[in-house]
């Protein structure tokens, strides 16, 4: 009987009538029930999903996290939280991820960031606008891939901060984390640095920022009318370029007297070898010999041995043998045929001369692209000067605006909060336990789905678990139960 239907008795007493049936009600017992009958439904979510999680933590390379202290002291603020917010904010700044940064190769922190942007470089190779915004787009996700592996965190009770830095290479963590340190404090003394008391007053603030933005505009405007968007990496990139180049058209050169070696002792050698070979001879001596035997012995059947027809049969026999013992090789139709080996060399002359055809082209394109870049190199020196005097005006304004200060700052130097380090970053000896980590994830994940997946499909089954689940719903006592044959 479906679960939607369900017998109850007449009002008037005329027995049992069928009315639709209420909802149906289970019991932890009936549930417990229906969740193991779903065990294989479990075990078929659980294996895929613990075996995907188990491969993905395995897959993961050891990170080792190197860790030093930081105290912030002489401080007038009582809160620590207070006092170590602003030095937080000073650790996380992207400046001092991007100057930390460029006291390492990135080949050294981030391999496969390297070599993904090595290989699209090489493939964008010429393109110079093109490999600039590379080089910027991979310095970009280094920066950002050294702020995730960079932590931060204070301590509530007192003003301690611990910064950590991990890396698969743990003595470039223990060196990044220090070189970040330093280049920190370095930042923080640039920053709150003040001039003192009895120096020269400092120029308006409104004047140096009027200066300095017509310096970047004069050298934004220089870039623009000679057609670069960083002079630096136009430099850099041009001298990557050239030397690529000379390296291709040395190995180029090198190839191509290689191949005009093989191809002069290929043609030196194939003088010596014929064009053609002899296949065959046909030779119809011996048989003509053997014709002549057996012409003498069909003779003897009616002639006797001493007759004239005998005899001069014996003759021709004679003068056959001694003829053939003059020859020094048969004699009669030779057949000829193209030599193999003439073939086969003079196959592998083609190929050289193919080979050193396309050398002897690239060798051209190479020399006219080395000649691009060193007349490129050359506008380039000629608009140096140029450009650093207008870097170095820039320069000297930005500092001039760092050591400045406005209205009654300027009365002495900084005297507010110094940090130290309590113990400075040291190589790590064991790595993270980040795969064992992320396979108890992985199992705790795939229990999860199991469980849930299990306990749905137990409370959406619409038949009844046990005789007390028809009970319960139906209200009726059950009188017997047969098994499922």
């Amino acid at each position: 009987m479906p679960v939607t239907e369900a017998p109850s008795r007449d009002p008037e007493g005329n027995g049992l009538v069928r009315t639709s049936a209420p909802r149906l009600r289970l019991g932890m017992a009936d549930v417990l029930v229906q969740f193991w009958r779903a065990k294989w439904l479990m075990l078929l979510v659980f294996v895929p999903v613990f075996a995907l999680g188990l491969a993905a933590a395995l897959s993961r390379p050891d990170l080792y996290e190197a860790r030093t202290r930081l105290i912030v002291t002489g401080a007038s603020v009582s809160e620590p939280k207070a006092l170590v917010a602003p030095e937080l904010a000073f650790l996380r700044s992207p400046v001092v991820a991007t100057r930390a940064l460029n006291l390492f190769p990135m080949s050294r922190l981030y391999p496969e960031i390297n070599a993904a942007c090595e290989a699209r470089s090489r493939s964008l190779r010429g393109d110079a606008e093109a490999l600039s915004r590379l080089a910027s787009e991979c310095r970009q996700m280094c920066v950002e891939a050294l702020q995730r592996d960079f932590r931060v965190h204070s301590e509530s009770s007192a003003p301690v901060m611990t910064v950590s830095y991990r890396n698969s290479d743990p003595e470039a963590a223990a060196e990044v984390l220090n070189a970040m340190v330093g280049v920190y404090l370095k930042y923080r003394s640039d920053v709150l640095a003040r001039p003192e008391a009895d120096e020269a007053p400092a120029p308006d603030r409104t004047v140096l920022e009027r200066s300095l933005l017509k310096s970047e505009t004069d050298i934004g405007a220089f870039l623009e009318t000679e057609g670069l968007s960083s002079f630096e990496a136009e430099r850099d990139t041009v001298a990557g370029l050239y030397k690529a180049a000379s390296e291709d058209l040395l190995a180029t050169d090198s190839r191509l007297r290689q191949v005009e070696s093989q191809l002069t002792a290929y043609r030196r050698q194939i003088r010596s070898i014929r064009p053609k070979q002899e296949i065959f001879v046909e030779d119809s001596t011996g048989q003509t010999l053997l014709d002549m035997k057996l012409a003498r012995e069909a003779l003897l059947v009616t002639s006797l041995p001493g007759s004239a027809e005998v005899i001069e049969m014996d003759r021709r026999i004679a003068r056959a043998e001694a003829f053939i013992a003059t020859l020094d090789q048969p004699v009669g139709t030779t057949r000829t045929g193209p030599n193999p080996r003439y073939e086969q060399m003079l196959t592998t002359i083609d190929d050289l001369k193919a080979e050193a055809a396309a050398l002897t082209d690239q060798q051209a394109a190479l020399a006219r692209q080395i000649a691009a870049f060193k007349e490129r190199q050359a506008k380039l020196a000629a608009l140096a000067p140029r450009y650093n005097e207008l870097k170095r005006k820039r320069d000297v304004l930005e500092q001039e605006m760092m050591t400045s200060s406005v209205g009654d700052e300027r009365t002495g130097r900084w005297q507010g909060e110094d940090v130290r380090v309590l113990e400075p970053a040291t190589v790590p000896t064991e790595p993270q336990p980040t795969r064992a980590v992320l396979a108890v994830m992985a199992f705790a994940a795939a229990l999860g789905a199991a469980l849930f997946a299990g306990l749905l499909k137990a409370l959406t089954r619409t038949g009844f678990a046990t005789r007390r689940s028809v009970e319960r719903t139906l209200d009726l006592p059950v009188l017997a139960t047969v098994r499922e044959v």
